[in-house]
């Protein structure tokens, strides 16, 4: 398996606060899926209406499954964890982009192995994975939705009614973690937000 490579870059932001920034990795991310007439693309939550919207004018299909939502409710009814894998029973090789924003930072390691595993089966060849993680525990929530602005400017809304635990890991983890995707691209921002972008061999 190879290993990927993480360019040393960095990006500093002059947005004025956490969640408000432009995104140099979502840009490259939405004009590669505009290339394609035909992309699909699998938003992981939580829901977020001007996103929804976005993806909407920008590729053929986009599907969105609230896994936020779902871990949430398993944790508040006392399910299994791998309950929730369920909801994501999409055929292989299904989706061109996948958008996982900070879903990671709400799993343990081996949720995070099994999800990893679960997105690379279901993105096409050369396909996508955008994720977005904080650096430190966010304020007053560490639940937030990131909305697309115009000009790839991403802002922060809190999510009040989700309630689940957060977990921090380094870059050089998190890094290990998305070993199995032979191209990984990662900034930190000023702010305390980092991304990674993902592609599939």
């Amino acid at each position: 398996m190879a290993t990927p490579t993480v360019p040393a870059d960095s990006y500093s932001d002059a947005g004025p606060s956490l969640g408000d920034y432009t995104s140099v990795l979502l840009q490259t991310y939405v004009e590669i899926l505009e290339k394609s007439s035909m992309a699909e693309v699998l938003d992981i939550g939580p829901v977020c209406e001007e996103n929804i919207i976005y993806f909407a004018q920008r590729v053929k299909r986009l599907h969105v499954c609230d896994m936020f939502l779902r871990l949430n409710r398993n944790k508040r009814e006392s399910l299994p964890s791998k309950r929730i894998w369920k909801h994501l029973d999409y055929a292989s090789h299904s989706f061109d982009g996948i958008n996982l924003w900070d879903f990671i930072d709400h799993l343990n390691d081996d949720q995070i192995g099994r999800l990893v595993g679960l997105c690379h089966s279901l993105l096409k060849p050369k396909g996508m994975m955008i994720i977005t993680s904080f650096d430190a525990q966010p304020a007053p929530s560490p639940i937030n939705s990131f909305v697309i602005q115009d000009n790839y400017r991403l802002t922060f809304r809190l999510q009040n009614h989700l309630n689940l635990p957060w977990y921090y890991r380094s870059n050089r983890v998190l890094t290990h973690m998305l070993s199995g995707f032979p191209s990984v691209k990662s900034f930190l921002y000023r702010n305390g937000i980092r991304e990674f972008l993902c592609r599939r061999d």
